[in-house]
């Protein structure tokens, strides 16, 4: 059983991780959208 709950957990911390890389470079994209736009 806690091996489970532990297998589940890593998998929701993988989850967050990607999620949040993939914010970061959203938002990166964003800001060099805008850098450009100011030229």
């Amino acid at each position: 059983m806690e091996g489970e709950s532990l297998l589940s957990a890593l998998e929701t911390i993988k989850l967050i991780l990607s999620f949040g890389m993939f914010t970061i470079t959203l938002i990166k994209l964003i800001v060099a959208l805008l850098k450009d736009k100011k030229k």
